[in-house]
Parts: C-alpha cells; sequence; structure tokens
C-alpha cells in the first residue's frame, strides 16, 4: 500500500508542476494563477476533462517525394480526452510491442553469451550489441525508409513498413503487422542490446554458484540448467533495467512514430509546442507519467515474485 500511494503521490506532484510550468511559462496565467488553479485542473483529470483543443496550425516543409507523410500533424477541433482515447492505443501497441521484443530478444542474447562465451556467435553478438548500443533507434528508421520500405525505399520489398501503413488490428490484423513490425523492431533493438548486456553478466554470476554445480552434478542438461535453475535467479536485475528503460523508450517511441506517421499522440508533439496548445501538451504529461509509474510499479511487483527476499 505504501508503494501505491508513493506512485499516486508521483503521478500527482508531475501533473502539477507540468500545469504550473505550462500556463505560467507560456503566459496563459500568472504564476501565482497558475498554482492556484492547479488542485481545479487536477480534479478535472480524475473525472477525465482534459479540456477542448483547437487544432493546430501545421506549416509542413517542401516535400521531395510527393507521398512523403509530413512530420507535423495537424488536428480539428475536438475534446483532448477523444483525441487520447483515439490515439493513444497506438502508443501503447508500439511501447509494449518494442519492450516485449527487446527483452526477449535481450534475454536470448545474454543466454547465449553467456552459455557458449568464445564461440563465433557470442563474439558476432557483442559486436552487434555494441552497434546497437552507439545507434540511435531513429538512425535505423531512417536507414529502412530510405533503403527498403515499400513505398519509400531505393530497394523496395513489400513487406517492409513505410510511411502511412497503420490500420488498426480489428480493420485488418495483415495491415497491422505489416506497419508495425519494423517499428516495434527499431524501438526494440536499443533495449535489446541493453538487456543482452546484463542478462550475459547476471547468467554468469549465477552459473558460478554452488546450486547450479549441484544440479549439474545430478546429471541435469545444460538446457534445463539455464532455463530451470539460472534464468528465474538472473530475472530480477533484467526486469529492473527494463523498468528503468521506459521513459528512454517513450522517447524512442515519439521518434519512431514520427519516422513512420502513426497516428499516436507523439505525433502531436511539435504541432502542439508550435501552436502552444496546451491541453495537448498537459495530455502528453499526464500519459508519460502513468505509462512510466505503471510499468515501474508493474516491475516491482515481478521482482517480488521472482525474489522472495524482495518481500521481507
Amino acid at each position: 500500500m505504501r508503494r501505491l500511494a508513493g506512485l499516486a503521490l508521483t503521478t500527482v506532484v508531475a501533473l502539477a508542476i507540468g500545469h504550473v510550468l505550462f500556463n505560467a511559462g507560456l503566459d496563459r496565467m500568472s504564476w501565482g494563477a497558475a498554482i492556484t488553479d492547479t488542485p481545479a485542473h487536477l480534479g478535472n483529470v480524475v473525472r477525465g476533462e482534459l479540456g477542448e483543443t483547437d487544432g493546430a496550425a501545421c506549416n509542413p516543409a517542401k516535400r521531395q517525394r510527393p507521398d512523403a507523410i509530413p512530420l507535423c500533424s495537424p488536428w480539428g477541433r475536438q475534446t483532448v480526452a477523444a483525441m487520447v482515447a483515439d490515439r493513444v492505443p497506438v502508443d501503447l501497441q508500439l511501447i509494449v510491442g518494442g519492450m516485449l521484443l527487446g527483452t526477449l530478444l535481450g534475454v536470448a542474447a545474454g543466454r547465449w553469451c553467456a552459455a557458449c562465451p568464445r564461440s563465433p556467435v557470442t563474439r558476432a553478438l557483442h559486436i552487434a550489441i555494441a552497434i546497437l548500443l552507439s545507434c540511435p533507434p531513429y538512425v535505423l528508421a531512417l536507414g529502412v525508409l530510405l533503403l527498403f520500405a515499400w513505398n519509400s525505399g531505393d530497394y523496395r520489398l513489400p513487406f517492409v513498413s513505410g510511411q502511412g501503413d497503420y490500420r488498426p488490428f480489428s480493420a485488418d490484423p495483415l495491415a497491422f503487422l505489416k506497419a508495425m513490425w519494423i517499428p516495434w523492431l527499431c524501438c526494440a533493438l536499443p533495449l535489446a542490446a541493453l538487456v543482452a548486456r546484463i542478462a550475459e553478466a547476471s547468467t554468469r554470476e549465477v552459473l558460478g554458484e554452488d546450486f547450479i554445480r549441484t544440479a549439474r552434478a545430478k546429471g541435469l542438461g545444460e538446457r534445463l540448467v539455464l532455463n530451470r535453475h539460472v534464468l528465474p535467479v538472473a530475472a530480477p536485475p533484467i526486469a529492473a533495467l527494463t523498468g528503468v528503460n521506459v521513459a528512454t523508450m517513450l522517447i524512442h517511441a515519439a521518434a519512431i512514430e514520427y519516422a513512420f506517421a502513426l497516428p499516436g499522440m507523439f505525433l502531436t508533439i511539435r504541432g502542439a509546442i508550435f501552436s502552444r496548445d496546451v491541453p495537448v501538451l498537459e495530455a502528453l504529461v499526464l500519459e508519460c507519467v502513468v505509462l512510466v509509474v505503471l510499468a515501474n510499479f508493474l516491475v516491482d511487483a515481478f521482482q517480488t515474485r521472482l525474489d522472495p527476499r524482495l518481500r521481507r
């Protein structure tokens, strides 16, 4: 209960600071009026009343290709709550898919590197990890769009995601998969490189424990030892790293949404900033705070489940 109360307090404080900074910093209110108005604003957020937006004035730059998607996404007059309900599911699909894929790829790579430290595959994985750690995800996205995307690449491949491909899963599952698998991969690979590093180190540390030697002495196969005895013990540090990187994943998701023109809330950042659309900016703060707080709560619960020492 103390942890839940702390998370709720974190959310309230972040929303209050954002409200004051946006309204006073953009000269919509005085600092005193913005502070005084904060309790009423928080009450509106609890009731789901996020205000209204007039839409963003957007002047896209000149496009070299007629089929290119402008980076600034305009929208019409509507309630911000309706915008959130329409766009946030796209953000969740991108972030959750990227985190799951990145964690699975990282654990698999770290497990292999720890189990086969001197193999050629391990050396290749170490090189790939070093490259991914120094390569921002938007570089990967732009490389795909320029080279392999079906509607913009120089070497067009039929099932490679392109700009403006997004379709809801309920409307066309195959088109949804085509539009999302490259964005998922671009978000996942930097996280996978970090997870692989910590998974390899944690797995190697557990492999030297006495209970692992006992399991091997009883005749258990190496794969069974790794999957059943090593990975559960090595998982808490991996989960902690994943939770810490949620904020970074949000930044990656914003860049990927711009690159592939996915219709999420992050696509509205540029237009909201230039048009000083405070209700939309506050909705973005609300989304980011809730996602970070919820992800860290789930990670803490997962760690407590895996490690009985944390329960005490």
